[in-house]
């Protein structure tokens, strides 16, 4: 089989209707494909949605009752055929040529195994200019903005969770941390960005693919500082399992870094500074940089905790 497309889903009927219905336009000719989707045991109609669109597309469904993005895409994994394995997201639309463009620059790099589409957020109405722009720093982060190069080839920026593929030969045996991405609660952020680090730590490249083009769909709450500063948070608590950070030996005062206690009673001052005077972008900016220390912070925490 040519590809297997992969993703897992979760009480998003609305919105798994209109994804599917980007699919159904895909540019497939001449390929053998299959859609896996993995129900984490949703609620609403998104069985019903499946159901619907089987007699339109390849699907291939299964049902998972346990928590965890995760520990749901794992339970997919043994089942995938296809030579080359496109990982998306049920709010990832893309565009018909996206996946003829992943096998022709997979053909064109045949030493290379990582492939990264071309991510751009699509807005809801009213999401300040600010927030939609580029130099907003926390973007990728927030609504996965994936454009490291104009042109295709290798980059060091790891490709993002909404659209990336991999052959399938490279990671046999490999599966992602269930430790990470989203479950119930607050969480540690970066299943897919651990999983792509350990096979560049194999010695395979990212290639950047930007013919390979998506729209990740941003919800209306996305776009509020409530849930910008949750994000933030999840992104900190990720930021434990970095290699970087695992390796560098400091002066630890409950399993964190002193630095860090530091670095968060610092952050959180001039968070609530800003709150005072600052306008809306500068309090959001700040009250980023404090989550993401807070996030470190709490998760170093709850590991030491769960060791002594």
């Amino acid at each position: 089989m040519d590809i297997s497309i992969l993703f897992a889903t979760r009480n998003r009927a609305a919105q798994l209707e209109q994804t599917l219905a980007s699919y159904r336009a895909l540019d497939m000719q001449g390929l053998e494909w299959e859609l896996l989707i993995v129900d984490n045991a949703s609620t609403d109609a998104t069985a019903d949605v499946i159901e619907r669109m089987r007699d339109h597309l390849p699907i291939v469904c299964s049902t998972f009752h346990g928590v965890g993005k995760n520990r749901a895409l794992n339970e997919m994994l043994p089942q995938l055929r296809g030579s080359l394995v496109v990982f998306t997201d049920d709010d990832v639309l893309p565009e018909p040529d996206c996946i003829r463009a992943y096998i022709d620059a997979a053909q064109r790099w045949s030493d290379d195994v990582v492939f990264g589409a071309r991510i751009e957020p699509r807005f809801p109405a009213g999401t300040p200019d600010w927030m939609q722009s580029p130099d907003f720093e926390f973007s990728t982060t927030a609504f996965a903005r994936y454009q490291p190069a104009a042109q295709e080839g290798p980059v060091r920026r790891h490709p993002y969770g909404p659209s990336f593929a991999v052959r399938r030969s490279a990671f046999e045996g490999m599966c992602f941390n269930e430790q990470l991405g989203p479950q119930s609660g607050s969480y540690a952020m970066g299943g897919e960005a651990d999983f792509l680090r350990r096979l560049h730590a194999k010695g395979h490249r990212y290639i950047y693919v930007p013919q390979a083009r998506v729209a990740h769909v941003v919800r209306p709450e996305q776009v509020h500082a409530d849930w910008l500063l949750a994000r933030a948070n999840k992104k900190g608590r990720g930021q434990v399992y970095l290699p970087s950070n695992k390796k560098k030996r400091r002066i630890r005062l409950a399993g964190a870094p002193l630095k860090l206690w530091l670095a968060v009673s610092r952050s959180w001052l001039r968070y609530r500074l800003a709150t005072l005077r600052a306008n809306e972008r500068e309090r959001l900016q700040k009250g980023i940089a404090y989550q993401l220390r807070l996030g470190e912070l709490q998760q170093r925490l709850k590991d030491y905790s769960s060791t002594a």
